[in-house]
């Protein structure tokens, strides 16, 4: 029985804490959570009644887990994974933002037995990016439209010194690479990440974001140009009803995920 670690104990996190105990069972045991908010960890464990999981530091989980989940933060993943390779063990990254920060990853991996696990989240396509990686892809281009509301905190607010409530129409805030989004949108852009990683790296892949007080959807659109030809996918999400700025696909993918993993067979690229 794989015994399983979770940091971060907020909407997808505790999303896959109810899944491990109500779909994995058979395969798995919540042991260990870790939240740097302790009324988080007071919540899930009104929600999992009867639940047997102990709170521990990220140390501790990382050492005592057969199989770490990270659903806490872009800097929560950028701490974690490094640990969870050194260990050799196995982790589920959510706030995929993280991997890019992490400057001496190639070579962690090439000394690991650890894994490293990311899910396709709020967006269509990856299997077909990671397809056409093989026949070159020329460009990678992803187009995002969320609330207002779920960007509000964003660092980009502060550094720009950009007043979030002047915008009162659909309006172009951002634009540029992969990476610099995350830096500017950290919680709310991980599948520009993810769509990088998958194809031809956060320098290369464009990002647009726009925002308006009239969303209520998160939108993204990704085109892909290349040897094999053109790739367009289309995703108009809900937020989820917990936090606005998570997708409720973005947790439908999570769990598909780790159900991929814990499954004796594997569907799709």
């Amino acid at each position: 029985m794989i015994q399983i670690g979770i940091l971060g104990c907020g909407t997808i996190g505790s999303a896959l804490a109810k899944a491990v105990l109500k779909k994995f069972s058979d395969k798995a045991h919540l042991r260990y959570v870790s939240d740097h908010h302790p009324d988080q960890i007071s919540k899930l464990r009104k929600q999992l009644k009867g639940a047997n999981f102990k709170a521990v530091s990220i140390s501790e989980l990382v050492r005592k887990s057969d199989f770490i989940i990270e659903a806490a933060s872009v800097k929560a993943s950028e701490k974690v994974v490094p640990l969870v390779l050194l260990a050799g063990k196995e982790i589920l990254v959510l706030s995929v933002g993280g991997i890019l920060k992490i400057k001496n990853l190639p070579n962690l991996l090439n000394h690991s037995k650890g894994r490293v696990y990311v899910p396709s989240g709020g967006i269509a396509g990856i299997d077909a990016v990671l397809g056409a990686k093989n026949g070159g892809i020329k460009s990678v281009r992803i187009t995002t439209r969320k609330p207002l509301k779920s960007l509000r905190q964003a660092p980009f607010f502060i550094r720009k010194g950009f007043q979030a409530q002047k915008i009162k129409k659909p309006t172009l805030i951002f634009e540029g690479d992969a990476l610099k989004a995350i830096e500017n949108f950290p919680e709310n852009v991980n599948v520009a990440a993810t769509l990088s990683l998958a194809g031809i790296g956060p320098r290369k892949t464009r990002i647009r974001i726009y925002t308006s007080p009239t969303y209520h959807y998160n939108m993204h659109e990704i085109e892909i140009r290349g040897g094999y030809g053109r790739i367009m996918t289309q995703v108009i999400n809900l937020p989820s009803k917990e936090n606005s700025k998570t997708s409720a696909l973005a947790i439908g993918s999570a769990i598909a995920t780790l159900e991929k993993i814990l499954s004796p067979i594997k569907i799709g690229t």
